[in-house]
């Protein structure tokens, strides 16, 4: 039986440990301040379906950041969050309830 998307979102929730759950907060309170949510959300909802392809391409552009950035954390806890199915959901919901 394939899980529903709520039920993957919710496994994921719980499976989060609290750095990775502020890590989104951060990040859906940083675009919600800058009024950008209803362009991420209409963005994140088209992307959807390409969220373990988007964390690949943060992990093949991970060298270059290196170049820019010493130590690139956040950047890593993006990519490992967003290989993770129902990742992309789990900011949505965020990103929603602060519009």
């Amino acid at each position: 039986m394939i899980p529903t998307e709520d039920a993957q979102v919710r496994s994921l929730e719980a499976s989060l440990d609290d750095e990775d759950r502020k890590f989104l907060d951060d990040l859906a309170d940083g675009i919600a301040s800058r009024r950008l949510t209803p362009a991420a959300v209409f963005f994140l909802e088209s992307s959807k379906p390409l969220g373990w392809l988007g964390s690949q391409l943060l992990l093949f552009l991970r060298p270059l950041v290196q170049l820019v950035w010493h130590d690139p954390i956040r950047w890593d806890r993006a990519q490992r969050i967003l290989e993770k199915r129902g990742a992309i959901e789990l900011l949505l919901r965020r990103l929603e309830a602060r519009y």
